[in-house]
């Protein structure tokens, strides 16, 4: 009986470990295909020139960026080392996140912190190690733009071309998406209690509904009038159990 029990208590623990694992890599294989994406694009194309891929939609555009994604954040060198601070403290908050409460994190949410984390480290080394005097550019590379408003041709606007980003900056984005969906998820389903946990609201509520709290009493002392009664049938029901 001991041994079902331990058996038991310890298969959700491996589920969380493989589940870790198995996020673990895929945050990694996530970062690859970002350093990938972006070196293939940097060896084989042109800064500025458009390459279609869906006509008057989606092209890879070549440019790089010092700031943050979607290009907020600070400009100039000490903007940009000061990107590169929040840069760090992110991917350092996500990562510790991730490792402290892998065991009580659901893998929904295991997945949206990996893509988080995957997202936030490539560009972070972008950021930090892609500079003028040693790799011949300055900052982020960005490839993948979309047009919402005619395309290259058409005039300039908000919505054309919609944005120029890079793989990373797509993880983060899903990865924003799903820790909203979970946080909305999880208040619905899990509502806040703590009005319920306020005796004054308690008290309010027995005087608004004595029958329910009268029920509640009445069931508490025949509990406790039965107490020795149940106990002795299940130290029987044990024994013969035994």
């Amino acid at each position: 009986m001991n041994m079902n029990a331990t058996i038991s208590a310890n298969k959700p623990k491996r589920s969380s470990l493989w589940y870790t694992i198995f996020f673990a890599v895929f945050a990694g294989v996530m970062l690859i295909l970002d350093f990938a994406s972006k070196w293939i694009v940097q060896s084989l194309c042109v800064p500025g020139t458009h390459y279609q891929i869906i006509p008057n939609f989606l092209y890879v555009n070549l440019s790089y960026n010092t700031k943050i994604a979607f290009s907020l954040g600070f400009d100039g060198v000490g903007g940009r080392i000061l990107n590169i601070v929040v840069s760090v403290l992110m991917s350092a908050a996500i990562i510790a996140y991730y490792v402290v409460d892998r065991e009580k994190l659901k893998p929904f949410m295991k997945a949206t912190l990996a893509l988080l984390g995957a997202g936030a480290l490539g560009n972070l080394i972008d950021r930090a190690f892609y500079w003028g005097g040693t790799t011949g550019f300055d900052g982020v590379i960005d490839f993948i733009q979309f047009y919402l408003g005619g395309g290259p041709a058409a005039s300039s606007s908000g919505v054309n071309p919609f944005a120029t980003f890079n793989w990373a900056d797509s993880c983060l984005s899903i990865g924003v998406v799903m820790f909203i969906v979970y946080l909305v998820y999880d208040w619905i389903k899990h509502p806040s209690d703590d009005n319920t946990k306020d005796p004054r609201v308690k008290e309010a509520t027995a005087e608004s509904n004595p029958t329910r709290d009268n029920g509640v009493t009445a069931k508490k002392e025949d509990e406790k009038a039965l107490g020795p009664k149940n106990h002795q049938e299940e130290k029987k029901t044990d024994e013969i159990h035994r």
